[in-house]
């Protein structure tokens, strides 16, 4: 409720600038900028419309225009169906936002004075907003749903929107250096993994190679290292397995204290599990539904309606 508060105030610059237009004896000629069934709109009107939304982007008056008369259709639709807000629902909705603002009724309408607004023009703006919020629920939100069969199948059409980030699964055999190695035993290292890497390219099983000769933690498995995001593994472990294809072996490259060798056994991408994202795609349609129903709707307003832009 509180921007309810905060949309009415922002009209005070649209009756200064009234007021320093008559002070300074200007004269502005108001005409018609459009027609709407038995409703006019004027000039006028408009440039205060427009004034409130002056801090929005790539302000266009046309568009502004446009919206006006939507809702003088929506309000006259609200009539003929109606919907509307009693005298007491309006003070109980106006007693909220008093007190969700911290005032009474007499410091409330100090505020509103400050802005140049009485309370009945607060109220008449108040009571249009909240016509218009129950003619939606009623013609509008409930004529939308969405079943699970529609998110399946709209997940089904974009799996690419719910990707992970590519993963890789590499073994690896590693020979470690001994600490503070001298260029001789690097060297040495480094020759075993050459030959090492001969016999797996020579066809040896690269799985009884890990068992024979690897060393460290992952030996014992085989040297799986398991699926790994790219931008997770080390850099020199993503850059080799980077040129490999599916059950090719790298070269020998030292690493983390250690010469490495590895087979590229897996690529791939993961996509979140339909449950994970679920309610994020039944929102997403509920709120495409909903555009395109309001839209429609809107459409067929202005189809049986008489509507002459002058703008």
């Amino acid at each position: 409720m509180k921007k309810y508060l905060v949309s009415i105030l922002t009209l005070t610059g649209i009756l200064l600038s009234a007021m320093q237009g008559s002070a300074s004896g200007s004269v502005v000629v108001d005409r018609v900028v459009a027609v709407v069934n038995d409703e006019i709109i004027t000039l006028s009107d408009l440039q205060r419309e427009a004034a409130l939304k002056k801090s929005e982007a790539l302000r266009d008056d046309r568009l502004v225009l446009e919206d006006m008369i939507d809702r003088k259709l929506q309000m006259a639709a609200a009539k003929r169906e109606g919907v509307g807000v009693t005298d007491a629902e309006l003070a109980d909705a106006v007693a909220d936002i008093t007190k969700r603002n911290g005032m009474d009724m007499a410091q409330f309408g100090v505020a509103l004075a400050k802005e140049g607004l009485t309370l009945e023009q607060y109220k008449a703006e108040l009571r249009q907003q909240i016509t218009l919020s129950r003619l939606f629920n009623k013609f509008i939100r409930s004529n939308v749903s969405v079943d699970e069969a529609e998110a399946r199948a709209f997940y089904q059409n974009n799996l690419k929107t719910y990707s992970l980030p590519e993963e890789i699964r590499v073994r690896q055999i590693f020979l470690a250096l001994p600490d503070k190695a001298t260029p001789s035993q690097a060297a040495a290292i480094r020759d075993k993994a050459l030959a090492v890497h001969a016999r797996a390219q020579q066809g040896e099983d690269f799985i009884r190679l890990v068992h024979e000769v690897s060393q460290g933690a992952t030996a014992s498995q085989g040297g799986d290292l398991g699926f790994i995001r790219r931008e997770d593994a080390l850099p020199e472990i993503e850059e080799a397995a980077r040129n490999l294809k599916t059950g090719e072996s790298s070269s020998p490259f030292l690493c983390a204290g250690g010469y490495h060798i590895i087979r590229l056994e897996e690529v791939r991408t993961p996509v979140r599990p339909f449950e994970k994202v679920k309610d994020e795609i039944m929102k997403t349609l509920y709120e495409q539904k909903t555009e395109n129903t309001y839209r429609g709707w809107l459409q067929s307003l202005r189809g049986d309606s008489h509507i002459e832009n002058r703008l």
